[in-house]
């Protein structure tokens, strides 16, 4: 029996750009997104500073910036101790959407949206996302709805991350990440039928995933091409395509349809180790004893067999599945349990930070070894700064560095201590991590991560709102703010976000698309 269907539904693809999509909406692989296009409006959607996961959904489900916010990246710093915490739903610090809205009296339903674990208390359902740990703990709110998912569609899925490819074939993992789609595709059809709601979101990981692994295959847009996996990428679309038509079918004839990304997706030309720059620069020291030697000889030696021999790849994904029963081991450590960098010689060092680089001092009275007295803090800043901005990449001759900030230049909020001091930003093309174990300063785009993140998103709305829902320059910070005004809630003073709503007509277009949108329409 079909439940009420909600008044704002919301479909997230992760990582979604234009610059595929409307491509894929105009070669007839996406019809449903083509009409989406055409009858309503459309937009970039400006992401938070990182453009990465953890900040950018927890800005969209907050309406904050990381400073108030309090989620940064996968890790958070703690004061006193070199080692971050992980980021889950209890690191943030504000209200979400979801809490809202519940509080409000009314109902929710949520599917696959990331730092929504461990799951919390609403009004209405969540199904944790891609963060929860492999093993059997409680994933859903309320707890039984996990043990209904599984019955009713088989083992629910974790996404899988973009290095699970490695050591498998590109058919094998784009047939996963396609049968990934189709579960919480029919987890969220199945949900909307059997829950009623007013405000229901699903998110789907895979597109984020698939546009890390292969988007030089995808930017080709060879549509007629025989390769078979570039026959595997067009039906991934085409399936993550049904889902989209069906689930624009689900919201209520008086509602409104939002498709929404976290942030962009663009070529990665090079990249550059942070730790290794500041090792090259005299402000980070490695620990030179014979334990540490030993331990990043083999951990180097490692990975580089692994890469290279398929074999050992297999095995070591076997061995990491068999092993992975923790939350910890669902993403990326910044650093291994054994930290080589030794701290009483070392004024700067870079932890967290995938897409942007990131620079903690190494303060007296802050971090356990400190060596900087706070009066020379702002010194040691500047001269970093002066010195990153001039660095160039030795192939092409560009400009690495397009601008380096003060952590309080760009945030705001009590959180702010966990963010680090400085944020490191590259040019289009390149890309920043941290290279604690590395040895070169400047690296090729991973084999297994052809594409990255971009600041520039994607937002999509259709229904009773359209004409009302400013789309000239919107920020993933608006979308709280706008949903609640729909729901006719005032947006919370402490919000950073604006609403989108508004009583005049309009009906915006991406000026930086407006070919693809002609030839969509004509």
């Amino acid at each position: 029996m079909q439940a009420n269907l909600p008044k704002v539904l919301v479909v997230s693809f992760d990582g979604g750009v234009w610059s595929n999509l409307l491509p894929l909406a105009n070669s007839g692989i996406m019809p449903n997104l083509k009409g989406l296009i055409e009858s309503g409006s459309y937009s970039n959607l400006e992401s938070t500073i990182p453009p990465v996961t953890p900040p950018a959904w927890t800005a969209f489900m907050t309406g904050c910036n990381p400073g108030k916010s309090g989620v940064f990246d996968f890790y958070e710093y703690q004061e006193g101790t070199y080692k971050p915490a992980l980021t889950t739903s209890k690191s943030i610090q504000t209200k979400t959407l979801w809490r809202i809205l519940s509080d409000n009296g009314i109902k929710v339903g949520i599917i696959d949206v990331p730092i929504n674990y461990p799951p919390p208390e609403v009004n209405g359902f969540i199904v944790s996302g891609w963060e929860r740990p492999n093993n059997k703990k409680v994933f859903t709110y309320p707890p039984e709805l996990g043990n209904k998912l599984i019955e009713k569609l088989g083992d629910y899925p974790i996404c899988l991350r973009t290095f699970d490819r490695q050591g498998t074939k590109d058919i094998d993992f784009l047939n996963s990440l396609i049968d990934i789609t189709k579960k919480v595709g029919d987890a969220a059809l199945w949900l909307l039928e059997t829950e009623p709601t007013d405000f229901f979101m699903v998110h789907f990981q895979t597109t984020d995933i698939i546009q890390h692994s292969f988007w030089h295959q995808i930017a080709t847009f060879d549509f007629n091409s025989t390769n078979l996996s570039l026959k595997k990428i067009w039906e991934f679309y085409s399936v993550l395509d049904k889902y989209l038509g069906e689930l624009i079918k689900k919201v209520s004839s008086e509602g409104t349809f939002l498709l929404v990304s976290d942030h962009g997706f663009g070529p990665v030309k090079r990249r550059l180790a942070m730790n290794v720059w500041l090792m090259e620069n005299g402000y980070l020291k490695l620990k030179q004893d014979i334990e540490t030697q030993i331990r990043t000889t083999v951990k180097t030696t490692a990975i580089k067999m692994v890469n290279k021999v398929d074999v050992l790849a297999r095995l070591k994904t076997r061995i990491k599945q068999k092993s992975e029963e923790g939350l910890e081991q669902r993403v990326i450590v910044p650093r291994a349990a054994y930290d080589p960098i030794a701290y009483k010689e070392t004024r700067a060092f870079s932890g967290i930070g995938t897409v942007y680089g990131t620079i903690q001092l190494n303060l007296i009275g802050r971090e356990a070894e400190g060596v900087v007295p706070a009066q020379e803090a702002e010194n040691l800043k500047n001269e970093i700064i002066q010195k990153l901005i001039n660095v160039k990449d030795p192939i092409s001759g560009e400009q690495f560095i397009k601008a380096v900030y003060r952590k309080e230049e760009i945030f705001n909020g009590p959180a702010i201590n966990k963010i680090p001091d400085l944020i490191v930003i590259p040019h289009s093309g390149f890309y920043l991590f941290s290279g604690t174990g590395e040895k070169e300063l400047f690296h090729e785009a991973h084999p297994l991560s052809s594409g990255n993140h971009v600041s520039e998103g994607i937002v999509a709305v259709k229904g009773t709102q359209t004409s009302k829902i400013d789309l000239s320059s919107p920020r993933i910070i608006d979308m709280v703010p706008t949903i609640m005004n729909i729901f006719n809630l005032k947006s919370l003073d402490y919000m950073d976000g604006k609403s989108l709503l508004s009583t005049r007509q309009n009906k915006p277009v991406l000026t930086s698309v407006n070919a693809s949108l002609t030839s969509l329409t004509e």
